[in-house]
């Protein structure tokens, strides 16, 4: 239920702070995703500004915390490659320095190819021309390179010959 803050009275700051402290008990969020709650329920620029400081004061917000937690979890439940992590990472709005910091620390603790085997035998064994297509799309689709690809690809296929 949207609701805009609205009234004969001005909102206080400490409404703006409740407003937004109730969306972070829903979600983990990022600092953008905040200022736009915010905004759209009706908060000036000034106010956005103020109930963010406080928050980021509080260790409520805190963008780089957030790309990490988001990107552990992210693969954990779906295995992908840097280019759709980092697509997935700058769609919640964090900036793009913080999701490069993320991507370089997260991949030093897990292998692309590793993922990328993880998404293989998510999708079944290949058996066929066919299947070694349609799982290759798969791991495209997912953020990995061609050369994760055809590294992790290969083996199957010389298997299959």
């Amino acid at each position: 239920m949207s609701r805009r803050v609205t009234g004969n009275a001005a909102p206080s700051p400490d409404q703006w702070l409740q407003l937004a402290v109730r969306a972070l008990a829903r979600s983990d969020r990022t600092t953008a995703q905040i200022e736009r709650l915010l905004a759209a329920k009706g908060a000036s620029p000034s106010q956005i500004r103020a109930a963010v400081r406080r928050l980021t004061t509080l260790r409520y917000l805190d963008d780089v915390a957030f790309a990490g937690r988001w990107a552990d979890r992210r693969l954990t439940r779906m295995p992908m490659g840097r280019a759709r992590l980092q697509e997935e990472l700058l769609a919640t709005g964090c900036p793009e320095h913080i999701v490069h910091a993320t991507l370089r620390a997260t991949y030093r603790k897990v292998s692309e190819r590793d993922l990328a085997r993880q998404v293989v035998t998510m999708a079944g064994r290949a058996t066929s021309v066919q299947t070694f297509g349609r799982v290759a799309r798969l791991l495209s689709q997912r953020g990995f390179d061609e050369d994760t690809i055809e590294t992790v690809m290969g083996p199957l296929m010389r298997e299959e010959s």
